[in-house]
C-alpha cells in the first residue's frame, strides 16, 4: 500500500514539471529504495557570502548526492556577473547527460562582480542535482539578499537598471570531456569504483575496499605475501600456538593496512606516484638486505647482531611479553605493503584518483587502510592454522625452515629485478629452486608416508628449477612462465619504444598526418602486471587484429628517471600497467584508459569501444 500510494505521488509530482526540465525521476529506480530520499534544500545546502567584489557560492552536498556543473548560475537585476569561476568537476557517466561534470560532498564558485546599482542586492542561484542511482531533482531557484561593503560599492560602475543580466553554465553549449564511453556503451572498472567512492559516506567505502582488498588477495601480486607470512611462523619453532600463530599474522596484516593508509594520507597531501617511487635503487637493495637477514635467520645464522646489551634487553622484554617476534612480522608486513606487491589494480587507482583530486586525508586512510585489510583476510586464515598445518617433528621443521630460508632470498632476488641483468635473476631463482629440492629430500629415498609426500613436493621444484633453467637459457622465461616462446611460438604485438614527453608529441604529430589512433602502454621491468598483459593480452590474435590499424607505442619507466617522471606528471599516470588510447586528434579518450591488468576478452571490448 505505501508503495503503491509513493508511486501516485511522484506520478502527480512528474506532471507538474516544467515541460522543458530535464528527465528528473526514475521512479522503478527509487520505488525500490526504501531509504528516505532528502527534500532539495537538505540534499543541496548553499550558502553566498560577498567577499571584496566577488560573490562566495558554497554548497554542502549530503552523502550519495551530486549536483551538476553545467546547471550552475546566477542571476540578479542588480548587479553585472562577469564569467563564474567554477573548479573541475569529476567526470560521470550520467544516465540523462552521458559523461558530464559533476561534484560530491562539497563545492564552491565565485561571480566576479562588475556592475552595481547598489550596496543591497537580489541574487538568483540556479542549481540541480541528483540522488546517486534514484532520481534526479528539477532544477532549482533560491533567491539570497546580499550587501557589498561601501569601500568596494563606491569603485563599482553603475549598472543599467534596464539590462537584466544571468551568469549561467548554458546546458545548450556544455561539452562534455569525453562522452565516448556513454555513446558506446563501455564503461571501465576504474570509472566504476570512481563513482562509487565518490557518491559513498567513509563507512560504505571503508567496507567496500576491504571487500576489494580481499579479492586483490587472490591476485599474483599478493601471492609473494603467502611465503613471507609463512616463513615468519614457521621461524618460531615447534611449539608455536594456534594463538600466537594467529597474532603474528595479525601484527603482519594490521601492518600491511596501516602502511597502505599511510600511504592514502601521502596521496592526499601531496598526490605522489608511489609505485614508482618505492622501486627507486636505494629503497629497493634496502628492502632486499631486510629479506636475506631473515633468510639468515630461517638457516639459524646470525652473524650480523646487536649489540650484547640491547639484545639480551629485547630478550627479556620478549621473554615477558611475547612481543619481539610481533613486532619482526609488522615490520616484514609494512616492507611487503611497500616493495613485494608494487601492483595497480583497479581498486587501488581509482582510490588514488579520487584521494588526489579531493586532497581528502581522511578518505585516504580509510580506503587504503580497508583494502590492506581485505588483503590480510587470507593471510589471516593462514596464520591461524599454520600451527596446526605444520609438521612439529624437529626434522621436518627444520626442512621447511630451511626451505623458508631460500623462499626469502628468491624474494630478494625478485624484487631487485629490475636491477640486474634478466639471466641473472632467472638463473639465480633457479639455482634456489634446485637447492630447495634437495632441502625437500627429492633426491633421497623416503620411507615414511610424511616424507613421501615431502619428497614428491620437492621432486616438483627440482622440475620447476629445469624449467627455470631452459628459461634463463631463452631468455625469454618468466618465473610463472618458464619455458614462454618455447614450446609455442607467439607472436607478440610490435611496440615503437619512446622515452620522454618529447618523443610521445612527435609521435602524436605523426599519427595525426596519418589519420591514425594510437595504443601506449607504460611498462616497467618491476611491473608484474605489465608482463601478464605482455603474455596473456598482447599475444591475442583478436587483440592485434583490432590494433592492426594503430600506432603502438611503449614507454619503458623502468629507470624512473627524470624523463620518465616528467612523461609520466604530465598524463597523471598514478602507476602501472596504464594502457592509454589516443583518437585520430590526437586527443587522450581519457574515458578508456586501463591500469591494472586485465584479460584479453575485457581489452578487447575497451579496444573496440575505444577505436571504434
Amino acid at each position: 500500500m505505501n508503495k503503491f500510494l509513493s508511486l501516485v505521488l511522484l506520478i502527480i509530482f512528474g506532471f507538474s514539471l516544467n515541460a522543458n526540465a530535464t528527465p528528473t525521476i526514475d521512479l522503478n529506480s527509487l520505488i525500490e529504495k526504501e531509504e528516505k530520499l532528502l527534500a532539495v534544500d537538505d540534499a543541496f545546502v548553499p550558502t553566498l557570502e560577498v567577499l571584496d567584489d566577488q560573490v562566495i557560492v558554497k554548497f554542502e552536498i549530503a552523502p550519495n548526492y551530486y549536483m551538476y556543473k553545467m546547471r550552475l548560475g546566477l542571476k540578479s537585476n542588480d548587479v553585472t556577473f562577469g564569467d563564474l569561476i567554477i573548479p573541475e568537476g569529476y567526470e560521470k557517466d550520467d544516465p540523462y547527460f552521458g559523461l558530464t561534470e559533476v561534484y560530491y560532498k562539497f563545492m564552491e564558485f565565485s561571480a566576479p562582480i562588475i556592475e552595481a546599482n547598489s550596496k543591497s542586492i537580489m541574487v538568483s542561484l540556479d542549481f540541480q542535482g541528483c540522488a546517486e542511482d534514484r532520481l534526479c531533482y528539477p532544477p532549482t531557484s533560491r533567491e539570497f539578499e546580499l550587501t557589498i561593503s561601501d569601500k568596494i560599492a563606491n569603485t563599482l560602475p553603475k549598472k543599467p537598471v534596464a539590462n537584466t543580466t544571468t551568469t549561467t553554465q548554458d546546458p545548450t553549449n556544455f561539452k562534455p570531456v569525453d562522452n565516448s564511453e556513454a555513446k558506446s556503451g563501455f564503461q571501465s572498472e576504474t570509472n566504476v569504483l570512481v563513482d562509487k567512492i565518490k557518491a559513498n559516506s567513509l563507512l560504505s567505502n571503508l567496507f567496500l575496499f576491504i571487500g576489494l582488498g580481499f579479492l586483490m588477495a587472490f591476485t599474483a601480486c599478493v601471492y609473494p605475501m603467502i611465503p613471507i607470512i609463512s616463513s615468519i611462523i614457521v621461524g618460531q619453532g615447534e611449539k608455536l600456538s594456534s594463538r600466537k600463530s594467529f597474532l603474528l599474522s595479525l601484527s603482519y596484516t594490521q601492518a600491511v593496512a596501516i602502511t597502505y593508509a599511510i600511504m592514502g594520507i601521502v596521496v592526499a597531501l601531496i598526490g605522489k606516484n608511489f609505485t614508482a617511487e618505492l622501486q627507486s635503487p636505494g629503497f629497493v637493495l634496502a628492502a632486499a638486505i631486510v629479506f636475506v637477514l631473515l633468510s639468515l635467520s630461517m638457516f639459524g645464522l646470525y652473524e650480523i647482531k646487536l649489540p650484547s646489551a640491547l639484545q639480551e634487553k629485547l630478550t627479556n622484554t620478549s621473554n615477558k611479553q611475547a612481543s619481539g617476534s610481533y613486532i619482526g612480522a609488522g615490520i616484514m608486513g609494512a616492507i611487503s605493503a611497500l616493495i613485494v606487491s608494487p601492483c595497480v589494480t583497479a581498486p587501488l587507482i581509482a582510490a588514488f584518483i579520487v584521494i588526489s583530486a579531493t586532497g581528502d586525508a581522511v578518505l585516504g586512510a580509510i580506503t587504503l587502510y580497508g583494502l590492506g585489510f581485505g588483503i590480510g583476510i587470507p593471510l589471516l586464515v593462514i596464520g591461524a592454522s599454520g600451527g596446526k598445518l605444520l609438521p612439529k617433528a624437529g626434522p621436518w621443521m627444520t626442512k621447511i625452515r630451511t626451505f623458508f630460508g631460500l623462499v626469502m632470498l628468491g624474494l630478494a632476488l625478485y624484487i631487485i629485478k629490475h636491477l640486474i641483468p634478466h639471466w641473472t635473476y632467472m638463473g639465480g631463482l633457479s639455482i634456489l629452486a634446485l637447492v630447495a629440492a634437495y632441502v625437500l629430500g627429492a633426491f633421497d629415498s623416503a620411507q615414511t608416508k610424511g616424507a613421501k609426500v615431502v619428497k614428491v613436493f620437492g621432486l616438483l621444484v627440482a622440475i620447476y628449477s629445469v624449467l627455470l633453467a631452459v628459461g634463463t637459457y631463452t631468455g625469454k622465461g618468466r618465473i610463472g612462465n618458464p619455458l614462454n616462446g618455447v614450446l609455442v611460438q607467439t607472436q607478440h604485438l610490435e611496440f615503437k619504444k619512446i622515452k620522454s614527453l618529447a618523443d610521445l608529441n612527435r609521435e602524436i604529430e605523426l599519427a595525426k598526418s596519418q589519420n591514425k589512433t594510437i595504443m601506449l602502454d607504460f611498462f616497467a621491468e618491476w611491473c608484474a602486471a605489465c608482463y601478464e598483459f605482455e603474455d596473456q593480452v598482447f599475444t591475442d590474435k583478436n587483440v592485434q587484429q583490432e590494433l592492426s590499424n594503430s600506432i603502438l607505442l611503449q614507454a619503458d619507466v623502468t629507470a624512473n628517471d627524470a624523463q620518465d617522471v616528467e612523461l609520466m606528471m604530465a598524463y597523471d599516470i598514478l602507476g602501472l600497467p596504464t594502457i592509454m588510447f589516443f583518437d585520430v586528434n590526437g586527443k587522450e579518450l581519457t574515458s578508456y584508459r586501463t591500469t591494472g591488468f586485465e584479460n584479453a576478452e575485457q581489452f578487447l571490448k575497451r579496444i573496440n569501444a575505444a577505436l571504434k
